[in-house]
């Protein structure tokens, strides 16, 4: 993506936000985080925490679903100093949300990310487009 026309569609977001405020329907944020021992049969083990927080803002709501966007801050450490695994970065980005107390959650949106990799001293800029859901449920029940 253009950095100019990325610039450009920020600023014409921040214009609208104080004509917007009204509308609000909610902030909500989130975070996920993963500590995990990778064990290899031969080799090193490797001790990796990655994770994101995420702040957003819900412009509409249509039943369990809701129009958001939001900041993020994306970070992957590990004890072997992999250049893969070691960066963190902000991103920006927009998405529908749907969730469902029946153990469903879906997702779908656009993100711009940079990414900021410790060892090699390098940022990587990327558009993500992604559909993500999570599900859960109870045997008992």
């Amino acid at each position: 993506m253009n950095r100019h026309l990325l610039r450009m569609v920020l600023f014409i977001l921040c214009l609208a936000l104080p004509a917007a405020a009204s509308a609000v329907v909610g902030f909500r944020g989130s975070t996920w985080g993963d500590l995990r021992q990778e064990v290899p049969k031969n080799g090193d083990s490797n001790l990796l925490l990655q994770g994101w927080i995420k702040q957003g803002v819900d412009w509409a709501k249509w039943g369990n679903t809701t129009l958001n966007t939001y900041a993020t801050l994306r970070y992957r450490v590990d004890t072997e100093e992999l250049d893969w695994n070691n960066s963190v970065g902000p991103g920006l980005g927009i998405s529908l949300e749907t969730y469902s107390s029946k153990g469903l959650t879906a997702s779908c949106g656009v993100e711009y990310l940079w990414d900021r990799f410790f060892q090699t001293d390098r940022t990587d800029e990327k558009v993500v487009f992604y559909i993500g859901w999570y599900g859960w449920w109870d045997l008992k029940k």
